[in-house]
């Protein structure tokens, strides 16, 4: 299993891609899905979701900082 990408190694992707704003659209659908599935598992793992959650907090931000 690999190493999950870092938030500040994510935020600087978003804001070199193309695109910031599909990237931000993406990431603020899929993250909340991503975190909801991890909580339903059985034995969901505390630190997955501290990380995924960082970086929904990361987006939401750039999402009001770019809009």
């Amino acid at each position: 299993m690999s190493s999950p990408i870092s938030t500040n190694s994510l935020k600087k992707l978003i804001l070199k891609s193309n695109d910031p704003k599909a990237k931000i659209d993406l990431l603020l659908r899929t993250l909340p899905h991503s975190i909801i599935h991890e909580m339903q598992r059985q034995e969901p793992n505390r630190a997955v979701v501290d990380n995924l959650s960082k970086k929904l907090r990361m987006v939401e931000k750039l999402s009001v900082d770019i809009y």
